[in-house]
């Protein structure tokens, strides 16, 4: 007789714990994440390295889907949902993200949420002219308390899958979840 295992939805479930951060924690009080479109990706190459997750604004800086530059119209795709267009596109790269220690996944969800500008309007919180300011360690730092008090909680929704190496979620689900499109040669 076949066992069939359970199905886990990893990109659902990964946001519901973006939506529980964004009602846990005062800073991220201007967001909606209903607006926000979380997605899986592939990391490219295997190994701790490189980039655990990427958020994609959908609003150009004026916060605007349309630009013209040169003389040509410029438009970013809109996502329309009930609660109004889906304004960020976060991507979490498998398997990646679940190589972290788990104040890391926490801490990269974070960084994430906090790249959302302040008008939650579709784009990029700026510190200058960029989006880490002077160094991205410097950035993480500054949320490094945010990750301690989230953690301290005992209601942290999906704390055991959020905390999971991805081999075992693997072993013990089938594992669905939205994906980002990829391009066929």
């Amino acid at each position: 007789m076949r066992h069939h295992k359970p199905t886990l939805h990893i990109t659902d479930t990964l946001e519901t714990v973006v939506a529980d951060l964004c009602g846990g924690l005062p800073e991220f009080a201007h967001i909606d994440p209903r607006r926000l479109l979380l997605c899986a990706a592939r990391a490219r190459r295997g190994g701790p390295g490189g980039t655990y997750a990427r958020i994609i604004p959908m609003r150009f800086a004026d916060g605007t889907p349309f630009r013209t530059h040169k003389g040509m119209r410029y438009a970013l795709p809109q996502i329309p949902t009930e609660h109004g267009d889906v304004l960020y596109l976060i991507y979490v790269y498998l398997p990646r993200f679940f190589e972290q220690p788990l104040e890391r996944r926490v801490l990269t969800l974070i960084h994430e949420l906090y790249h959302i500008a302040p008008a939650f309007d579709g784009t990029i919180r700026k510190f200058g002219a960029r989006a880490h300011g002077g160094s991205r360690a410097t950035f993480n730092a500054r949320l490094e308390p945010m990750v301690d008090a989230y953690l301290a909680r005992d209601d942290v929704p999906a704390r055991d899958i959020l905390a999971a190496d991805f081999t075992e979620l693997s072993r013990q689900y089938t594992l669905i979840g939205r994906a980002k499109a990829v391009r066929l040669p």
